[in-house]
């Protein structure tokens, strides 16, 4: 595997912490070409976070405002309150986040299986060993095979190494389109090509909090 990453820490973090940083969070898997960068705790303003990656994904332009779709009938989130601030991520505003997350977020791009990802994590730490803690992960997902829901279940299912037929079976309907979810993580396809995965740490927030922080990603529309 050959991983490159680019880290500049957010506060007075030293290298050691940075590099411990670096190895704990283990979102690529085998044979995947990474690379991260740290990004700025919120963007207003119509600024773009992902232009460092070069992913030709549609991005907020300048002076565009968010249009906020209408959410469908059947969707799994009922009404979700506008933000106040949002951050953007590869085409889509991230809302909501869950208090007591970690202050160091840091954005990773890499490819698996002909699929490209661009993942927002929020880290707590360091701990007394200098270890850092994955508290809440955001990820936007491309790919051509993504044709429908099932054909994003099963990519994950390979991806995760669980058994399709027993993993993530429960239905959730993302405004934005349709998806299933577990007790940790909720993942959608927000339209053919294109797909978002939400996960947070199980011992620290709640389904609650997961569904909340899912539901307040939402596919940007330049108005």
């Amino acid at each position: 595997m050959q991983v490159t990453k680019v880290s500049v820490m957010v506060g007075a973090l030293c290298a050691a912490a940075m590099l411990t940083a670096v190895g704990v969070v283990g979102a690529a898997p085998a044979g995947a070409t990474e690379a991260r960068t740290t990004v700025a705790p919120a963007l207003s303003g119509g600024a773009s976070a992902v232009g460092v990656f070069g992913a030709g994904a549609p991005a907020l332009a300048a002076g565009a405002t968010l249009v906020e779709p209408t959410v469908p009938r059947e969707s799994s989130c009922g009404r979700v309150p506008p933000s106040r601030h949002r951050e953007w991520l590869d085409g889509f505003g991230v809302g909501w986040l869950p208090p007591g997350r970690g202050a160091l977020v840091s954005d990773f791009a890499y490819e698996w299986e002909d699929v490209g990802f661009l993942a927002r994590v929020w880290e707590s730490g360091p701990d007394g060993d200098g270890a850092y803690r994955r508290d809440l992960q955001v990820t936007v997902m491309r790919s051509a095979t993504f044709t429908d829901a099932d054909a994003l279940h099963a990519f994950l299912a390979e991806y995760h190494e669980e058994d399709p037929d027993r993993w993530a079976r429960e239905a959730f309907q993302h405004p934005d389109g349709p998806g299933f979810r577990t007790g940790t993580e909720v993942f959608w396809l927000a339209q053919p090509g294109v797909a978002v995965r939400v996960s947070v740490d199980g011992e620290r927030f709640s389904g609650r909090d997961l569904i909340r922080t899912a539901c307040d990603v939402r596919q940007v529309m330049a108005a």
